[in-house]
């Protein structure tokens, strides 16, 4: 059986400690100064994907402000680690990690990812 590989692994074989889930969610990416509205395209413990048309690159740091289902939102700091243009499109999807999570805003996002479907 072939081993799951993604495009930021560079040949080293899957690099995420959790799965993703597909999550049709809002955030808000804060890089610099700069805040734009994203579509979350896919979620889990340690990061999560989303598309865009602004400019992204690796490395970054931004902060994510993710509207949850209840109503309420959790802003996340996070690393820039995967950035490819999506083919056919003026669009950019663009993958990050989640920094160190504490007890809040790790409970959170723990109650969120649970109310959504397995894949």
């Amino acid at each position: 059986m072939a081993k799951r590989t993604n495009s930021t692994d560079h040949g080293r074989g899957e690099q995420r400690g959790t799965p993703r889930r597909p999550a049709p969610w809002e955030a808000e990416a804060t890089l610099g100064e700069e805040a734009r509205r994203v579509q979350i395209a896919n979620i889990s413990r340690g990061g999560l994907m989303f598309s865009t048309r602004a400019p992204a690159r690796v490395p970054a740091v931004m902060d994510l402000r993710i509207a949850l289902p209840d109503g309420g939102h959790i802003t996340l700091t996070s690393s820039v680690r995967h950035v490819a243009r999506r083919a056919g499109t003026e669009e950019v999807d663009v993958g990050v990690q989640f920094a160190a999570l504490d007890g809040p805003a790790a409970s959170e996002l723990d109650s969120a990812l649970a109310s959504l479907p397995s894949v």
